[in-house]
This record gives C-alpha cells, sequence and structure tokens, in this order.
C-alpha cells in the first residue's frame, strides 16, 4: 500500500516468472477503482546488480509484467507494471503501473518509490 498525491493505492498479487505457470494474479485498487488480472501476457524477472535484499536469496529482484484484465468489471482493460523487492521490511520496494482502460484511456499511471504498508517477495 502507499500514497501518491494524496490517492491510497494498494496491490496484491500472486505472480509467476513463466506466464504459462498458474496462478498469476494482480489487483489494484484506488479511489473505489479496481484493476483485476484476468491473463498474464508477459513476465520477465530481473537481478538487478544495483539492489541486494538480505536472505532469503531468489534468483530476481525485479518482476516486470503486462496483462489483460477489467476495470471497475469491464474486460479489456491492460496494465504494464515493475515491481521490485528491496528485502526486509518492505519499506524500500517499489512499484510503477499503468492501467489502460478498454477505450484506451489511462486511468491509473504511478511510479511508488517506497511501500507504505506491505512486502514484496520475490521467491525462487
Amino acid at each position: 500500500m502507499f500514497t501518491t498525491d494524496g490517492v491510497r493505492v494498494t496491490h496484491g498479487f500472486e505472480l509467476h516468472c513463466d506466464a504459462s505457470q498458474l496462478p498469476n494474479s494482480l489487483e489494484i485498487n484506488w479511489e473505489g477503482n479496481r484493476f483485476h488480472l484476468t491473463h498474464l501476457d508477459t513476465a520477465t524477472c530481473l537481478d538487478d546488480p544495483a539492489i541486494a535484499p538480505p536472505p532469503p536469496a531468489a534468483p530476481f529482484d525485479t518482476y516486470i509484467g503486462t496483462g489483460t484484465g477489467r476495470y471497475n468489471g469491464v474486460p479489456g482493460a491492460t496494465a504494464t507494471w515493475t515491481f521490485t523487492d528491496q528485502g526486509e521490511p518492505g519499506s524500500s520496494d517499489t512499484a510503477t503501473y499503468t492501467i489502460t482502460d478498454a477505450d484506451g484511456n489511462v486511468v491509473l499511471d504511478v511510479v511508488v518509490t517506497n511501500l507504505t504498508f506491505g512486502n514484496h517477495q520475490a521467491h525462487k
């Protein structure tokens, strides 16, 4: 969870580096709006040498993805995102995402440099 420009944004996810490995879920909520992932289109997991999270060790610390889903219940929305895991307690983890509705309008575009609550956790 974080606040950007006074807007509280929350997200939860279970995502795999192999888009065909299931389940893959992502939910983002803000100001009464919501995006729910229905299909993970691309997934890229990277080990950024500038990020050195403490153990437990994982083979990556950065997750970049794209997918399609529902925006406020309407199918055809798209999202792109990048999450980083910078170790415990998670306050240095980052998130960026852009969500576009079915008509091509950008409905959320944020860059978060530090999570307020929560923790991204990369796993083997």
